[in-house]
Order: C-alpha cells, then structure tokens, then sequence
C-alpha cells in the first residue's frame, strides 16, 4: 500500500482519495461492503454527503483499513460484518425516548454504530477500545451513547457476570440529565416486544441512579466528575458525557485516567467521549481531537490503531456565513429535506440573535461545533494559535540573526528563552521563525513533576522528550541561572547564530544578564514592564499572528501559553496578562521582550542612542573591526 502522510507539504487528502479510486484500489471493497459505514465513507469522499475534514480523515482510515485486512499482515482487525447487521438490528428496535417507538436512523448515525461495534481484533474483541465523537448540540449524541450502552449491557454482556457500566458527566445535574435519558428509554424498553422477555429473564430493574441485571449481577451506574468516585471499577462500557466542559478540566482529566486505568482489566471494554466544543481549548477532550487528527493524517504510521476519532465539525470560522455548509457539523439535517428546511431555520435565527446581542461566539462554538478563544480579552483567536504551526522548521537557523528574549522564573513560574528568527519565505515574503525552550522548576511542587503537570496543565515530561524544555533535577527543585547561561551560550555557538538583541525583562533580576554584559559581545536591551513599553510590541505581534507572518514547531509549551494569555488594558495602552496564578505565560512574556527589537527588523531602524561624538556607538567589537579591516589599507 502506497504510504500518506497528510502532514506533509504534497500530500493530499481528496488527491489520495481519487488516486486510489481510479487505480482500481477500492473496487472489491465496493463490491463485498454493502454496510451503512463503508457506503457513508464512499459517500463522503465522492461528495454526495458534505462533511468536513476530520470526518473525510475518518472515512479514508476506514476504506484503506479495509484494504489492510488483506493487504497488511501486521494489521490484526477486521471487520466484522455480522457485528454491523447485529448493532443495527438491535437499534432498530429500541424506542425513541420521546416518540415512544423506534425512529429510522440517519446514516451518520448507522456509520457510528457500525464503527465502534463492528471493528474487531484477533480474538473477536472491540478495537477501538477509546473513542471520540463530537458534533453541534441536538444532533443526538445522547441518543446514539444510549443505544450503545443498552446493546453492551443486554448484548455484548454475553451471558457474563458482575460487569460494570458507567454513565458520567461533569456534574451531579449534568449526569442525571444525561442518565435520565437512559432511564427512560430502558422503562420504554421493558415494556417492548422485542425486549420485554430479556427484561423478564435477567430481572433488570430501572432505579434513580443504576440499571441492575439481577441474574447476572451487572449494573449500569450514574456518576460524575465532581465527585470523583471512579476508582475500583473495571467498566466494560462507559460514557463520559461532555467532556469538554471547559469549568472542570482537571477533573474530567483526572477522571478519565481513573477510568481507562480500572478498563485495563477489563478484556473487552470501551469509553466513548462525548461532546460539543467548548471555549476553553485546554479541555483535554480538544487535545485529543488534535491528536487523533494528525494521527489520521500519517495514515503511513499505525500509532493509536485503537482508537476513533468522529468530529462533525466547520472547516473554518467563515463558515458562519455560509449555511449551506452547516451540515458538517450539524449531520442531522440529512435525516429528511424537512428536517434540514426546520434546523436551517432555526440556526439562522439562532444567527441574528447572537449577531444582534454581540455574543456570535457562543454560535460558533456551540451551534458549528468549533473550537473558539471566546473571551472578550484573550489575546490571540485558536484559529491564529494554530495556523502559525508549521511541521518541519521553515528556514535553516545556522548563522542566521535572531533577537532573543528572556523570562526569568519566579517562584513556581518556568524561565523561558525566546528565540525569533527573520526570514524571507520563497516568495520574498517577511516572515518570522519561533523558537523556544523553558526550564521547569518544582521547588513550589513538592519535587514532583506530576503535582507541577497538574497545576499547570502541561505534559511538561512529554515536552522534555521532545526538546522543548528541562526539567529541574536537583534535590530543591530550583533552576540555575549558571545552567541556563551554558544552555544559551551551547546553543548560540552551535548554530553560529547572529544575536541582534537579547531582551530582557528590566525588573527581571538575574546573574544570566550580568554574565551576558560582561562575558558576551551581545547588545542588551532592558524591556520596561509597563503598559506603555509594552503596547506597541504586544499589538503588532498580534497583527503578526493575524496575517500568518508566523511559525513555530507543533510545541506544546507554545500552544498552552499563546492560548491562555489575556489582555490587561487601561487609557495608556494594553499588556499581556493571565487571569490565573497557575497559567503559565512566561513564554509570551519572553516573546514580547524579544519582539520589542524584533518588529523592526525588516525596516532598517536601529534602537541604539547614538553619541554623536562616537563614530562607533552602536557597533559590536566585530562590526569595528571590519570596518578598520575593510576601510583602510597600507
């Protein structure tokens, strides 16, 4: 099989698509997979069904993991059609909670079934033993958890004993919502003919907080987050029900571990992540959405073969105005052409309303299913953050100028070094290469980097394996300015880089600017840390962000600090601030000092008071030296 990797430059998804296609790659699959999940990704990819990209990532995983049952000998699943007809059948009669009888289901919604049932390993068990599903609210996330849930409890169960099944949301209010939803549909359930004997013969009970099966001992329970009760259960099957919550991301993490912990001993388990986008992107259920994203795009590598990933979801924030494409993330409309008449309506009306009250966000987020910064004084838009990530470095930086800034810790902050690298792109375009690397201290953590990740909300290990930082290793937990000079000054030498300015924070006390005056030939620039030092580098950074003038390495310290920094502003300008003790922004504020002399680069200006006695003033010892060596000659 030909090997694609999206996240390269000359790969692309619909080309691969059709490459395939036409040479005749697809044809026996076309011709033995009748199933609603292999037509739906036929139908995706030829464009009958508009979809956005993350849902075409996921139908072009399933066509070529098809072909891998036969083609790769190291790929250990298949598909199961019997699986398919059996979740189907199964769906078909169980009763809608409202209309009180079973509703023909959507074909988005048959491909979700199909998907997390129908895929099995070597010894028949799920595959995907984690999977993620999002679309725009009242698109029937519940309803589809809930069939599941039902067909593992009565189905999958398989005549086994003292199975545990989890439903689970944020809070108390929350998961009873959700729980009550299932409650009703088992009590409508009981009372079907398809199910009423089953419902009779395992002695199933309906109560306020658990569905038991008294023959076989297995319960199906309500918790939350909130409490954080999750510990001793091996669930065969749960439900983490709005995981996105963006007031109770700690939590939600810490819960989720609890869960796939206690699922590790359970042969043949599954938790499916529910929900819709919420503003704050450092959910972790956003960060494996992007994961699970470039997952799909190295289609050439098999890393996290167990997992699916299902986002309906916008392309693009312009996508506001377009509502013929509102489909993406909004797939119920394909249910009937009145359906899609009655929820247009409603969304456009939906609209103007938002449009009109100045909180159009909250439409984007929550009604297009997109990712948003939403607060009125963030910095930077997501959509900025993101674009600016390049995979491979732009431009090669040995003996290339930078302008370096630099953020010293105090107490549990981390020291960052900024590195901002000017350059022309292949059109002779002006743009600017970010790097950095930060130093991590644990004194304020007790010496323990999982407390210091906790507090934080950074991966800060995954960080270290990756380059991006170090993390403190002495026994108290500090960072040594002596360290951090040796690191920069290796760094430098290394790469033969040209230090235009290092920057530095002027209240920022440390030896590391001593040592730079008096040990290096740099030129040194105090950035006063006041709002009216601070506001013409923090606008036009920000303008750097906006028209794509930006890269930077898919570095996750990066990401977190750009995300979270806010505005602070009064009549004499703005500076970049956090609105927690706990987010880390040193990164920005390093960034800021080095873009105080790094925004000038391209017009020629320098920032040096000239003594008008003093030819030289300005020029590093070098600089003196050529021009003694180039002007004069005997």
């Amino acid at each position: 099989m030909k090997k694609y990797d999206f996240t390269k430059k000359g790969f692309d998804l619909q080309t691969a698509y059709t490459e395939e296609k036409d040479a005749g790659k697809y044809t026996e699959i076309f011709k033995n997979y009748r199933d609603p999940l292999t037509k739906y990704a036929f139908s995706v990819l030829e464009g009958r069904v508009q979809a956005g990209y993350m849902i075409k990532l996921a139908c072009f995983r399933h066509l070529q993991d098809l072909r891998r049952q036969k083609e790769d000998p190291e790929f250990k699943y298949h598909y199961d059609l019997n699986k398919a007809r059996a979740i189907l059948n199964f769906a078909k009669l169980v009763p809608d909670v409202n209309a009180g009888i079973p509703l023909p289901l959507v074909d988005f919604q048959k491909a979700i079934l199909c998907s997390i049932v129908a895929w099995r390993d070597e010894k028949d068990r799920v595959r995907y033993v984690r999977a993620t599903l999002s679309m725009a609210r009242t698109n029937g996330k519940t309803y589809i958890a809930a069939i599941l849930a039902a067909f593992y409890f009565l189905i999958e169960a398989n005549d086994t004993y003292n199975r545990k099944y989890l439903f689970v949301a944020p809070t108390t209010d929350q998961s009873r919502v959700g729980f009550d939803y299932l409650r009703t549909m088992f009590r409508k359930m009981s009372e079907s003919p398809a199910f009423r004997q089953t419902f009779k013969d395992q002695q199933i009970d309906v109560l306020t907080d658990q569905i038991i099966s008294r023959v076989y001992n297995n319960i199906l329970m309500r918790k939350s987050y909130e409490s954080g009760q999750l510990d001793s259960f091996h669930y065969q099957f749960a439900v983490g029900d709005e995981v996105g919550d963006d007031k109770y991301i700690g939590k939600i993490r810490t819960g989720n571990g609890k869960i796939t912990s206690g699922q590790a001993q359970e042969p043949n388990h599954v938790f499916l992540q529910i929900s819709t986008a919420y503003p704050d992107s450092n959910s972790q259920f956003y960060k494996d959405q992007r994961l699970l994203q470039f997952v799909m795009e190295r289609d050439c590598d098999r890393a996290l073969d167990d997992n699916l990933c299902l986002i309906w979801e916008q392309d693009a924030l312009i996508e506001v105005d377009k509502p013929e494409t509102w489909c993406k993330s909004n797939p119920i409309m394909n249910l009937s052409p009145e359906k899609k008449d009655q929820m247009l309506k409603s969304l456009l009306s939906e609209r103007e309303n938002k449009m009109l009250d100045g909180s159009i966000e909250e439409f984007q987020n929550k009604s297009l299913n997109l990712w948003l910064q939403v607060k009125k004084n963030t910095y930077l838009q997501l959509d900025d953050v993101n674009a600016a990530i390049v995979p491979e470095e732009p431009v090669n930086i040995f003996g290339r100028a930078v302008y370096i800034g630099f953020d010293k810790s105090n107490f549990s902050d981390d020291t960052a070094l900024v590195f901002v690298f000017p350059y022309l792109d292949g059109a002779n375009n002006q743009r600017f290469y970010i790097k950095q690397h930060s130093w991590v201290p644990l004194a304020r953590a007790q010496n323990n980097i999982e407390i210091k990740e906790k507090q934080d909300g950074i991966n800060y290990r995954d960080a270290e394996r990756k380059g991006y930082c170090d993390i403190a290793k002495n026994e108290y937990g500090y960072i040594d300015d002596g360290v951090i000079f040796n690191w920069l000054v290796d760094f430098v030498e290394k790469n033969h880089l040209d230090v235009q300015y290092f920057c530095y924070d002027q209240w920022g006390m440390s030896r590391m600017i001593g040592w730079i005056e008096q040990k290096l030939d740099w030129k040194t620039m105090a950035v006063k840390n006041v709002i009216q030092t601070l506001t013409n580098p923090t606008i036009d950074l920000r303008q750097k962000f906006d028209t794509r003038e930006i890269r930077y390495l898919d570095d996750p310290i990066i990401k977190y600090s750009l995300k979270n920094a806010v505005l602070f502003s009064n009549n004499n300008g703005i500076k970049v601030d956090k609105e927690k003790a706990t987010t880390k922004i040193d990164f920005v504020d390093a960034l800021i000092d080095a873009w105080y002399t790094a925004m000038f680069h391209f017009d020629d200006i320098s920032l040096e008071k000239k003594n008008k006695n003093d030819p030289f003033a300005g020029m590093s010892e070098q600089q003196i030296n050529d021009y003694f060596t180039n002007n004069f000659s005997f």
